[in-house]
């Protein structure tokens, strides 16, 4: 064919040059389906061949009408595709033709390339002729197919069809829908739909109809009642579909209708038994909560509700020692008697547990509350016959009584079960009105409650530090305040045993205010004597303290009281106060951070980040110690644990915010973690909080691991 690429081959030295400007000048007029190196080969064989047809001793057409064939059997068929073909050759081969040759021969190509086309425009005329043929045939076929599907659907369906006119009036029905309504054809023709309802049914269906007409909707459907020719009503589930004509405009409508009477029947038997106990009919436990809500809400301020909770003493023994049967009439019958008690008006009953119940009464006093208790407990212990023998039970019964407003419907009744235990406890068969500081972890709460602000006055807490350290290398990258109580009674107290009484008791503001200025004075010490060695100090704020508009006011003061300066030190904000009720970022993080602090958010886990960090003013993420802890205990992490962890790394990274890990115990946590991108970590196995002289030497050393 041709000689190599540079020379263009024998016949004519500049075959390759004249091949690649033809590929140019013809490829953009066309779809061709080869690439640009399967089109210049065919087109170099094609240049030869007109090469050697200028070249012969005798001139002859036919190559170059070959040539003109073969351009459109290469699918050179565009409007600009002989144009640039005629423009090239005639450029290319111009030095090559001796005489009048060239003129022949470029009209050789048109004539074949002119006779082509003609023939595979034919081909597509043909082609697309027979696809319209068959489509028609097609369709014919197809609307002849729907029509008997659609008539035999209508005549042999068990949902009743009728088809109407724009007025509503009933025109054709079909036999499953003169069973269920027990009218004939004739009878129907002379209804409309709204015959066959109740009144009030009507009229929503007309004025919804209506508004389908006019274009507001494309169908109805609704559940709702109609009457059968003998008055019986029938719940059934209606759809209409309004078919419109070929000019978009309202042509009939199609109303289909299913009798779910028996469906209607189950669901309303399903729903009192999904809220009901099925052995007493009372309510039980989810939907007594929600009624308690319901009242709570109903009162007015200033009124008062109560709550009784029932528990029958010594069920176990009735229902192990002598039958369940007994055990269920002796229920059956105590919930008899309660319902007796109660004042249908104002009270409600509930059957909680196993054994136990409930009583609400509204509008209450304590008095009236414990009148009803001790008349409902002198009924329950009446003897009760069952399987032929007389049974006695008592009940031990826990009081609540208190103003409605602020109540917790769910907490309410946990108190009162809770002073029910402490009736059972204290004998049995007596009541027991609830106390707010009963029970041994209540007290204890509320005294150390009650102590916080002397601890603070009698210098009791304690600051230590823990330090932060470079995953990968162990180096020290900061120190994160821990605060202990040193209780004179109690011992030392972990954070966790106070914290959240302080933030109960609105003590966290005078506590946070303490830490801050202890972070504060400990960070200026570091920096005067180990200068830029000095790490940073991280400190975590309440997410009350974050709240406070005097937020910015205590930072000022503390800093300038202690000589610290603000780069010095990491805020710590809890995730749940990143952003405000609108989800955009809080604006307390750009005044942190542009006061100069470094801003971490805190307690980070998979589900604590649903629109990323990219938009937050934050320099940090700091997984929480239970997140890192999901990655378990054995030699392998939990996958799962991984991939969530994995992916609060990889929406940081997208940040460009570093990555802290809280609680890091062991190597294989420490190791894992490095792997996910976590850069950073603290937690035992980077050491334990320390006290500023035990810190001393890790500053020195810049590593966790001092050479002490």
């Amino acid at each position: 064919m041709t000689g190599d690429d540079g020379q263009g081959g024998a016949l004519y030295p500049g075959l390759a040059d004249l091949a690649r400007q033809w590929t140019s000048a013809v490829l953009p007029t066309s779809n061709v389906p080869l690439s640009r190196g399967e089109l210049q080969v065919i087109l170099t064989g094609f240049a030869e061949l007109l090469t050697s047809a200028l070249r012969a001793e005798e001139f002859d057409p036919t190559p170059a009408c070959e040539v003109g064939r073969g351009l459109v059997a290469s699918q050179l068929v565009g409007p600009k595709a002989l144009d640039a073909t005629i423009r090239v050759l005639g450029h290319q081969l111009r030095p090559a033709a001796a005489d009048d040759r060239l003129v022949d021969l470029l009209g050789a190509v048109a004539g074949g390339y002119v006779d082509a086309l003609r023939e595979h425009i034919f081909q597509q005329q043909e082609t697309l002729k027979k696809a319209v043929f068959r489509a028609r045939d097609a369709a014919e076929k197809a609307l002849r197919a729907s029509e008997r599907r659609f008539r035999t659907v209508f005549t042999e369906s068990v949902v009743g069809i009728a088809i109407g006119d724009i007025q509503g009036h009933i025109v054709s029905s079909n036999l499953a829908m003169q069973e269920m309504l027990g009218y004939s054809a004739d009878e129907l023709r002379q209804r409309t739909p709204y015959d066959l309802m109740p009144r009030k049914d009507a009229e929503e269906v007309s004025a919804a109809y209506r508004k389908l007409i006019g274009g507001a909707f494309t169908s109805l459907r609704s559940e709702q009642q109609m009457l059968r020719s003998d008055g019986e009503p029938i719940w059934v589930h209606i759809a209409v579909t309004l078919i419109k004509d070929e000019n978009g405009q309202p042509d009939y409508p199609v109303v289909m209708i299913e009798d779910i009477s028996d469906l209607h029947l189950l669901q309303d038997r399903w729903s009192h038994q999904v809220a009901h106990d099925p052995l007493t009919n009372l309510h039980n436990r989810a939907l007594f909560v929600s009624k308690v809500e319901t009242a709570v809400g109903g009162l007015a301020p200033g009124e008062r509700i109560g709550l009784a909770c029932f528990g029958l003493d010594g069920m176990s023994v009735i229902n192990a020692g002598v039958s369940d049967q007994v055990g269920d009439k002796i229920l059956k019958t105590t919930a008899d008697r309660l319902r007796a008690v109660v004042d249908e008006d104002t009270g409600l009953l509930g059957r909680v547990d196993g054994d136990r119940f409930a009583l609400l009464a509204v509008r209450s006093t304590t008095q009236t509350m414990i009148d009803t208790v001790e008349k409902a407990m002198a009924r329950i212990t009446e003897p009760i016959v069952a399987g032929g023998r007389e049974y006695s039970v008592t009940a031990s019964v826990g009081v609540v009584e208190r103003a409605a407003a602020g109540s917790d419907p769910a907490q309410l009744l946990a108190d009162a079960e809770l002073a029910m235990h402490w009736a059972k406890q204290d004998g049995r068969a007596q009541w027991q009105l609830f106390e707010a500081d009963r029970g041994s972890r209540q007290r204890r709460d509320f005294v150390l409650a009650a102590q916080l602000p002397a601890g603070l006055r009698g210098d009791q807490f304690l600051v230590e530090f823990e330090p932060v350290a470079r995953i990968g290398d162990r180096s020290l990258a900061g120190l994160s305040v821990v605060v202990s109580w040193d209780h004179p009674d109690e011992g030392m107290l972990a954070a966790k045993d106070f914290l959240h009484l302080a933030e109960r008791t609105g003590q966290m503001l005078p506590l946070g205010s303490w830490m801050l200025r202890q972070a504060c004075d400990q960070a200026r010490e570091w920096q005067d004597e180990h200068g830029d060695r000095t790490p940073l100090v991280s400190v975590a704020l309440a997410n009350r303290m974050v709240g406070d508009q005097d937020l910015t006011a205590l930072l000022l003061a503390v800093v300038q009281a202690s000589g610290a300066r603000p780069e010095q030190l990491a805020l710590e904000v809890d995730h749940s106060m990143l952003r405000d009720a609108d989800g955009d970022p809080a604006e307390v993080l750009s005044v942190l951070r542009d006061m100069g602090f470094r801003v971490l958010v805190g307690g980070m886990t998979a589900s604590c980040c649903p629109h990323g960090f990219g938009d937050l003013p934050v320099h940090g993420i700091k997984l929480a110690a239970e997140f890192v802890a999901t990655l378990g205990e054995d030699d392998k992490p939990e996958p799962a644990a991984e991939r969530a962890i994995g992916g609060v790394v990889s929406a940081a990274q997208l940040a460009e915010l570093p990555v802290y890990a809280v609680g890091v115990h062991n190597e294989r946590h420490a190791a894992t973690l490095r792997e996910l991108g976590v850069e950073y970590g603290q937690g035992d196995h980077f050491g334990p909080p320390s006290l500023p002289y035990e810190v001393e030497p890790m500053i020195i050393a810049g590593t966790v691991d001092p050479d002490w």
